[in-house]
Order: structure tokens, then C-alpha cells, then sequence
């Protein structure tokens, strides 16, 4: 799930996940369009707040390529059983 479709599915805005990533309501709204991308450990941060609906990987495919790198266990083991995952390298079922 993209960061934007997270927010909007949660009814939430960009300054309140600011609020709670620690950075500013402009940081947010610059990883959503595509303009900053959200790199290394703050991905996985990002993720943990989205409470893994977002993932390291779907924030930034370059420092995660696969779609369960930086996830905890208990989570990737969800997506590998096929609970969460829609993406190509995900083995199919």
C-alpha cells in the first residue's frame, strides 16, 4: 500500500503522521508525491507507524528491493503466507 492510500484509508493527514514520524508536515507531503523519497532506517520507521500496512519496501524500493526486507519476523512470515503482499516478487501461492 502507497503512503497516500494509507493515509486516506485511515482518515488521516499528512501533519498528523508528521506529528508522529517526527518530522515536518512538508517532509510527508514530499515523500507522498514522489519528490523525497523516505530512505534507509527512516523507511523502516515510516512502516512501523503505518503498523507494517505500509512497508519499508513500498517506501523505498531501493534500500529494501525485496518486499519483506526490513520487517520484523512476525510480520514477514504474515506476508509470506500471502495475508498482505500484492507485489511481483511475492511466490505464488
Amino acid at each position: 500500500m502507497k503512503l497516500n492510500e494509507f493515509l486516506k484509508k485511515s482518515n488521516m493527514r499528512q501533519a498528523d503522521f508528521a506529528v508522529l514520524a517526527g518530522v515536518s508536515q512538508a517532509r510527508v507531503s514530499r515523500a507522498v508525491a514522489g519528490i523525497q523519497p523516505v530512505r534507509g532506517r527512516i523507511a523502516c520507521k515510516w512502516a512501523e507507524i503505518t503498523n507494517w500496512k505500509v512497508t519499508p519496501h513500498e517506501l523505498c524500493p531501493e534500500d529494501y528491493p525485496n518486499p519483506t526486507d526490513g520487517l520484523p519476523p512476525e510480520i514477514q512470515f504474515t506476508i509470506l503466507n500471502g495475508e498482505q503482499l500484492n507485489h511481483e516478487n511475492h511466490p505464488n501461492d
